[in-house]
């Protein structure tokens, strides 16, 4: 007689399995094996996979310690763990590694860990432990800091966020988005989106304390603060290093719109715009507090523009505290309507402040307002030079000939003063000719075709082939024209540039956005560039 092989029977199986030494992992089916997630967790073993299938799980998880895998089967626009606003949704606490891994859940209706005392962590909750939270979406949960994340006490390894969307989270404290504190390991968020996250008092987005967080290719947009900071605030010995990144419209009451750094932190800051962000009183685009001037802050080819403060500073502020800032390749473009001065310089230590080859334009009353002897200037184009109050050397007061920047576009056109007149010592720009001051060199400004990712002068299936090979094929060629291969032109590169390039090509026969087919400018100011010319 053959018996029926039924669920509970296999779930019987998975639990006998479970107990046997040296067994290899096994993959657990939520609901088919074991009925919720929880459950699945208790009889898995490091190693495991636990997948499961699409729906609303009204749970809460702990991972106990296991590194193991818990993905969805159809990503988390269909699968969903659903908190009751009395506890943190996704915890990991008992010193679980980066084998531990969260992929494709929606994570929401978090309230945060902590009773009695604040809540911490409305969505996930992390600590002393370092996983990996993959392809997730955690939106609309609410805690007293780490609305939507909190992170403290880390191991050896970082705690790592990759393609992590963090939405729509509120902080009745601090961090809207992430709360970050005393995680010496590090924090490293790449290929993130953190969006319309709120704090009732500091931090919009991310609250940074005595931590170091890296930023890669991550877009900060449209978060806010009732007091201080609607974005990202480095506080209390803490260190940042953004790369390629977009912080656009967030904003705060008092002070500080897109990143503040204090209390003797460290900001590394490259390739990244800064649009459209308000600081209140001051400092929309950055505002620097530091109080040790050991400490270089390097703001390295970056693009400010359309900032708002209404006092001053609607790009950058630097306070009374000692701080050493280099500003090195950056563009300064207009700031919004009623801002005093791109960027204000509060203290009067020599030479707090070096501008090396940049451009600072269109700053209302002053492009530069700083304290005499706090500011140099070296082989820049600073408009209204000589009522800045800044010492310079090789400067120029000309106009940069940007292409267009009512629209946003601070590329140079041809005959610009700003083309090879860079500070000689700086690396030669890839055409070979001398740096150029500002973010956008002649390489970056220009011209080539959506789609052509390989310089061919067409667009075709070895461009779609090219692009899914870098992002998921190790070893694969690099694209030297990322602008190329945005094929949406939403400002990043993933699948759906492939995807779109091939419905071009085989499909619909849709045009891609502009520049397609002839050589142009990327219309849309984004952290992508373009490292060679267009044939």
């Amino acid at each position: 007689m053959i018996l029926p092989v039924t669920s509970r029977f296999v779930f019987l199986l998975i639990i006998v399995f479970s107990f046997i030494g040296g067994a290899e992992a096994i993959e657990i089916l939520v609901p088919q094996d074991v009925p919720n997630i929880q459950q699945a967790i208790a009889i898995a073993n490091d190693g495991d996979e636990i997948i499961v299938s699409a729906g609303i799980w009204n749970e809460a998880i702990d991972f106990s310690g296991k590194n193991i895998v818990i993905r969805s089967q159809e990503g988390p626009d269909k699968t969903r763990i659903e908190g009751t606003l009395d506890a943190s949704v996704v915890t990991f606490q008992s010193g679980e590694t980066n084998l531990a891994k969260l992929e494709g859940f929606k994570i929401s209706g978090g309230g945060g860990t902590g009773s009695p005392g604040p809540q911490l962590g409305g969505g996930i909750y992390i600590s002393g432990a370092s996983p990996c939270i993959r392809d997730c979406i955690i939106e609309e949960n609410q805690a007293s800091v780490g609305g939507g994340v909190y992170i403290d006490a880390g191991l050896s390894q970082p705690v790592v966020f990759e393609e992590v969307q963090i939405l729509s989270n509120l902080a009745l404290n601090s961090g809207g988005g992430l709360g970050i504190v005393g995680v010496d390991s590090g924090v490293i968020l790449a290929n993130c989106l953190i969006q319309g996250n709120q704090s009732e008092t500091v931090a919009g987005a991310i609250y940074c304390e005595a931590s170091s967080v890296q930023l890669q290719s991550c877009q900060v947009t449209q978060n806010s603060a009732e007091m201080l900071v609607g974005g990202v605030w480095l506080y209390l010995n803490s260190e940042g290093d953004f790369f390629d990144c977009e912080f656009s419209s967030n904003s705060s009451l008092i002070v500080g719109g897109a990143v503040v750094v204090s209390d003797f932190s460290l900001l590394t800051m490259e390739r990244c715009f800064l649009l459209n962000n308000c600081g209140g009183v001051s400092g929309g685009g950055l505002l620097l507090d530091v109080g040790d001037d050991q400490l270089l802050q390097t703001i390295r080819s970056c693009v400010f523009l359309g900032n708002l403060a209404s006092g001053t500073g609607a790009d950058v502020v630097i306070s009374f505290n000692q701080v050493s800032v280099l500003m090195e390749r950056c563009t300064f473009g207009p700031p919004a309507a009623g801002s005093a001065s791109n960027i204000r310089v509060n203290n009067d230590y020599p030479e707090v402040l070096l501008l090396d080859s940049c451009i600072v334009q269109g700053g209302g009353v002053a492009s530069i307002d700083a304290e005499p002897g706090s500011t140099l200037g070296y082989f820049s184009c600073i408009e209204g030079l000589a009522s800045t109050g800044i010492e310079s050397i090789d400067c120029i007061d000309e106009d940069p000939l940007f292409v267009d920047p009512a629209a946003g576009i601070l590329t140079l056109q041809v005959g610009s003063p700003c083309i090879d007149s860079g500070n000689p010592a700086l690396p030669l720009d890839p055409d070979g000719t001398a740096p150029d001051m500002g973010a956008l060199p002649v390489a970056q400004l220009g011209e080539f075709r959506r789609g052509d990712v390989d310089g061919s002068g067409s667009s075709n299936l070895g461009d779609a082939i090219q692009i899914l090979g870098m992002l998921f094929v190790s070893g694969s060629a690099t694209i030297d024209c990322l602008d190329a291969g945005d094929c949406n032109d939403d400002g990043a590169l993933n699948i759906s540039d492939a995807v779109t390039l091939l419905d071009t090509l085989f499909v619909s026969g849709e045009p891609l956005p502009v520049p397609f087919e002839e050589c142009g400018a990327d219309p849309t100011p984004d952290a992508l560039d373009c490292a060679i010319f267009c044939p």
